[in-house]
């Protein structure tokens, strides 16, 4: 009997052991297993696009409740304004010039993006054991080595442009059409298929597939990108908005429902307490043509997608770790998305972090609202347009504002600067006011690695040539958008952005024009300034004929100068096509040719191409 007593404790003594063991061993597990990260980027979506930031005609219930149980940041930014060079800073922890993607990368198949050897984050989660995914869109490169898989994602599904059609998964953009869908580099078909559907899907699934393992997802969603195809059911109910402006919040809505999903699928398997979420947009809202010139809105903010005003950069932007962070935080401290690499290195605890970040940690400002982030300044370049941010103050050289807010006047403001701490608008160019500031941070950017003298707007000089009291008169069409042609005799040269009003440009035909000295003179050369700008579709002049009369209707001594067929691919540059003549004459006719269709393998292959001019100097 006393056997059988002690056999019993033995056993109850057992069972209890086996038990705390393993509840120990959970314990454990639960401790070790690292937190997942999914990092949710959107596509051109502007700085207010949601409920939880101040718009009164979206709804996003997902993503606003996203918000209050973590933190929504209302001075967040992302490197540059426009998609492949913003996601190259989010990848890479660096300026997009150190990331070597410092503009869109080009659709053309085998062309390069992201160069090999940089490391991503998909690199450094996979090397401290998690499994890594790529779903939605790539856009940095469309070479082997610069595809996804190459640079650290073990699995990989969406299309490789910049955009596509949502049905047949068709990359339009520039021609000829091409079917751009991958799954892990093999191309693959969902004919009528909605893409935001088999990317929800597909994110979904591998959530389910690496529950038991951390994992890293980049989720990139493609809308609210162009073009705008909601669902039915978004249609209908923005129904009475006015359009564009009614697709564009029915794609937000569709954004937060797939987010929904995703969300209700984390809590299904139990993994919600244990995944940090990061979400935002990569530039501001695009008022492309294709884009039906808007939809998107930028609140308080000047500026929208390609523009380095705030409404380009600045964007929705929200971290939410269940239970792990402080949630219903309103943060205005000041970050940039290649701060999200080093922030997660350490919120996950990784080890053998890269050391040369041009992002910093702001763990500890995230896990404490009352600390200051240690980001004070930062640069930006895109194009000609560059920035210098400093505390309060923020310089720009040649500012663009593609939302179309005010007009610039481009020999006042070249160099504008704004003190964001009293006015975010930046509608008042305070420089000068604060000439001191203004040298203080032109020195800044040109002690910066990538900023140099030659890019600081400088005072314009007159150009004195024969031209400049004659008359000139248009002898074809005009394209609508670029009619004040009295700008090619006013003596200056425009800055390298067509967009400044200073250039004349055509798209795909040709201009010709009549000048009117007004009395006959000895003319010895004629020079045509010219833009060249591949990422535009902006090409030199292929063929440049002059002639010259006496009556203004006989015209004679026919001159011309033929562009280079050999296209330069640096973006931007300016330069003079030069004719040497030698009549006396008091009309001069001048006929310019661009490109019928830009050839294969530049950037907008197979589209007419534009040529923009900015003054015709007459010696």
């Amino acid at each position: 009997m006393k056997t059988n007593k002690t056999l019993f404790f033995k056993s109850i003594l057992t069972i209890i052991c086996i038990f705390f063991l393993v509840n120990k061993t959970q314990s454990q597990n639960k401790v070790i297993k690292k937190p997942n990260v999914i990092v949710i980027y959107t596509d051109d979506q502007g700085a207010m696009d949601l409920g939880c930031y101040g718009s009164k005609d979206i709804y996003s219930p997902n993503l606003d409740k996203l918000a209050k149980e973590g933190t929504r940041f209302t001075q967040a930014y992302v490197a540059a304004p426009v998609c492949a060079p913003s996601r190259a800073a989010l990848f890479t922890g660096k300026y997009p010039q150190n990331a070597g993607v410092s503009k869109n990368t080009s659709a053309s198949p085998g062309s390069h993006g992201l160069p090999k050897g940089q490391s991503t984050m998909a690199t450094l989660f996979k090397s401290n054991g998690y499994h890594t995914g790529h779903i939605g869109k790539w856009h940095l490169g469309m070479s082997e080595s610069s595809s996804p898989n190459a640079q650290g994602f073990d699995y990989s599904f969406g299309h490789l442009r910049g955009c596509i059609d949502n049905y047949s998964h068709y990359f339009y953009w520039e021609g000829p059409n091409v079917h751009d869908l991958y799954e892990n580099g093999t191309e693959v078909f969902f004919d009528g298929q909605y893409f935001p559907d088999l990317a929800s899907k597909k994110a979904l699934q591998y959530t389910e597939d690496h529950k038991d393992k951390p994992f890293f997802m980049y989720y990139a969603i493609n809308m609210p990108h162009y073009p705008y195809q909601p669902t039915k059911k978004w249609r209908d109910f923005y129904k009475d908005v006015e359009k564009p402006r009614g697709d564009y919040a029915a794609f937000i809505s569709t954004i937060d429902e797939r987010i929904g999903f995703l969300i209700d699928k984390l809590d299904e398997l139990g993994i919600r307490e244990n995944t940090i979420i990061v979400y935002q947009s990569d530039n501001g809202y695009s008022t492309e043509v294709r884009a039906l010139n808007g939809g998107g809105n930028s609140g308080p903010y000047r500026g929208a997608k390609s523009s380095l005003f705030e409404g380009g950069i600045r964007l929705p932007t929200i971290i939410n770790w269940k239970n792990h962070l402080p949630s219903n935080i309103v943060s205005d401290q000041f970050l940039i998305n290649m701060d999200w690499m080093p922030t997660l290195a350490k919120l996950c605890d990784l080890k053998n972090i890269p050391d040369d970040f041009d992002g910093m940690d702001l763990s500890d400002m995230i896990q404490n609202p009352a600390t200051k982030s240690p980001r004070t300044s930062a640069f930006w370049k895109y194009g000609n347009q560059w920035v210098v941010r400093k505390g309060k103050w923020k310089l720009m050289g040649f500012p663009k504002d593609t939302s179309h807010k005010g007009i610039l006047d481009l020999e006042n403001d070249a160099l504008f600067l704004s003190d964001l701490s009293n006015d975010v608008s930046e509608m008042n160019n305070l420089a000068n006011k604060h000439p001191d500031i203004v040298k203080e941070l032109i020195a800044d950017f040109i002690s910066w690695e990538h900023g140099s003298d030659d890019e600081v707007p400088k005072e314009q000089q007159k150009i004195v040539h024969l031209g400049r009291k004659g008359r000139i008169i248009a002898k074809k069409e005009l394209h609508n958008k670029y009619k004040n042609i009295e700008v090619l005799l006013d003596g200056k040269r425009g800055f390298k952005d067509h967009s400044t009003r200073q250039w004349i440009g055509q798209e795909g035909k040709e201009l010709e024009f009549i000048i009117d000295l007004k009395e006959s003179k000895s003319i010895s050369s004629l020079g045509i300034g010219y833009l060249h700008s591949p990422s535009n579709w902006i090409y030199i002049p292929q063929l440049v004929e002059v002639s010259f009369s006496n009556d203004g209707h006989s015209f004679s001594n026919d001159k011309k100068v033929s562009g280079s067929s050999k296209f330069s691919q640096i973006d931007s540059s300016t330069g003079l096509l030069v004719i040497d003549v030698n009549p006396i004459a008091r009309f001069i006719k001048i006929n310019i040719k661009g490109i019928d269709e830009i050839p294969e393998y530049n950037p907008g292959s197979g589209n007419p191409g534009w040529f923009f001019i900015d003054e015709i100097i007459i010696k």
